[in-house]
């Protein structure tokens, strides 16, 4: 019994799972405002009674699709920072560049979280708005780590936390509202030397410009093996 329910559960969780990667395919198309379920069940195949068993409508879905996209960032971070066998500089220039490639594999879907979709409705702000304090946290706990392997200044770790969101929030709105042509990547640099001095840490140019390369190529190859 237990097994043949976790397997009906696995089909259900692997249906939802199929009907978010199809609606972001569609949102980044059509923008949020101009999809509907329609749109959505179409280019997934399947039923609207079959959409309506798994979401209550376009603003749950996009709701928690927004949650997804934050977990996939949060996840990659993760793997490219390594605070106890990585310098500080190395680690923030892996976390900072790993995250520009991000939001460069995923240009509309970032244009519809943070430019279309502001104001949307309050359940989805509020959930906005703790994913953003979640991330602000995240980034204070890192800094609180950094100093304990490396020596840094940084005598308020919340207010270099929120600093450092600040920064990498307005360059993505810019780099969002600007020539596509332009690849986000190559701010890597400039940010990641940007938050360094701030930071007061050490570092060589070079180096940093190996760290992006090496990162980088990591990600694209995960990407495109």
């Amino acid at each position: 019994m237990y097994k043949t329910s976790k397997e009906t559960q696995d089909r259900k969780d692997a249906k939802r799972q199929y009907i978010l990667d199809t609606s972001a395919k569609v949102f980044a198309n059509r923008g949020y405002h101009n999809t509907t379920v329609k749109d959505i069940v179409e280019e997934a195949s399947i039923s609207v009674g079959s959409f309506y068993f798994y979401f209550k409508g376009k603003e749950e879905l996009f709701t928690e699709l927004y949650l997804n996209i934050v977990k996939a960032f949060q996840d990659t971070a993760q793997k490219v920072l390594d605070i106890e066998n990585y310098n500080l500089a190395k680690n923030f220039t892996r976390v900072i560049s790993a995250n520009l490639w991000m939001y460069q594999s995923n240009r509309e879907l970032a244009r519809i979280m943070l430019i279309e979709a502001v104001g949307l409705n309050p359940e989805f702000e509020k959930k906005r708005s703790d994913s953003v304090r979640e991330s602000c946290r995240t980034m204070e706990g890192w800094f609180k780590r950094f100093k304990v392997h490396n020596p840094v200044n940084i005598p308020d770790e919340r207010i270099a936390a929120l600093a450092f969101e600040s920064s990498f929030y307005y360059l993505i709105l810019d780099w969002l509202e600007g020539d596509e042509a332009v690849k986000l990547t190559d701010s890597s640099y400039g940010l990641s030397i940007y938050n360094l001095q701030a930071l007061k840490v050490t570092f060589e140019d070079e180096d940093i410009k190996m760290y992006i390369k090496e990162v980088l190529d990591e990600l694209n190859r995960v990407q495109n093996p």
